[in-house]
């Protein structure tokens, strides 16, 4: 009887302490910065967008393969950049998207940087690679390198694959890109990991970060607002309208260790969460 009372109350206490971190998970979503709701899309939208994704999918086909020739006697990858710079504004002039660069001045020429990004959108990719003046380098899911055309430009011009199977190799991963960051080369990272389906900033993971301190490249924080409102997550349907992207000044990371990642990854949160609160509600 005594053993069953207490199998009873330590069931209770764990269902309990699963409701506390339920409730906890939810007000710290709630308090989390985040960008107004993207709008319903209208019959204009529908229209514009059937015409936009075919024309999409033939730029992908050209530039893909003018990087590809470009990329057999341009190892530094210079040319393929320049395409991926071409394709992503292409798209943005397609859909209808006005990009703003706010803070640009802080990127100085021929300085690698690692960019941490806020990432709510596919729109995120074209209005970065289009419009930042840098080289950039993408870490993006290994997933992508197989997918024809936009894979193979993305192997040939030296991105980043990014092996999420497992911790220790997508540390490896971020190990191998370090070795890219020289020239003028920067690395472009989403430390959410993954797009934001809600409109929340979310808990940062390390690796970017830890890439930072071991190329000794300064973090420049990026925060893209507008994406959403244009292409929301998990739709095809595109809505007109601005992007503006925030750049805020580098954060140097020479003489820094993995035991500094957290206070780094607060700091680049911050500049973020500013211009959320600030800006994405508008």
């Amino acid at each position: 009887m005594m053993l069953s009372l207490k199998r009873s109350e330590l069931r209770g206490a764990s269902a309990s302490r699963e409701a506390e971190k339920a409730v906890a998970r939810e007000s710290t979503l709630e308090d989390a910065p985040r960008t107004s709701e993207p709008r319903s899309p209208k019959l204009i939208n529908y229209i514009h967008s059937t015409i936009a994704i075919p024309l999409i999918c033939l730029y992908t086909v050209v530039m893909a393969t003018l990087s590809l020739l470009f990329s057999l006697y341009d190892p530094k990858g210079r040319r393929q950049h320049w395409c991926a710079q071409t394709w992503c504004r292409m798209i943005a002039r397609t859909v209808g998207v006005r990009v703003r660069v706010h803070g640009a001045h802080h990127i100085r020429p021929h300085t690698s940087y690692v960019f941490l990004s806020t990432h709510q959108s596919l729109m995120d990719i074209p209005a970065m690679l289009g419009y930042l003046p840098a080289q950039l380098r993408i870490a993006a899911k290994k997933s992508l390198f197989r997918v024809p055309f936009m894979g193979w430009h993305l192997a040939r011009a030296g991105h980043i694959p990014i092996d999420r199977s497992s911790t220790e190799n997508a540390v490896a991963s971020m190990q191998r890109a370090a070795s890219y960051l020289r020239d003028g080369i920067c690395a472009f990272i989403f430390p959410e990991g993954t797009r934001s389906r809600d409109g929340c900033l979310h808990k940062f993971k390390k690796g970017g970060f830890k890439l930072a301190i071991q190329s000794k490249a300064p973090i420049i924080p990026i925060t893209i607002i507008g994406s959403r409102q244009v292409l929301p997550p998990d739709e095809i349907i595109f809505r007109a309208g601005p992007i503006d992207m925030y750049v805020d000044e580098p954060i140097p990371t020479e003489g820094l260790s993995d035991e500094d990642i957290e206070v780094l990854m607060e700091k680049v949160y911050n500049c973020m969460a500013k211009h959320f609160k600030e800006k994405g509600k508008s």
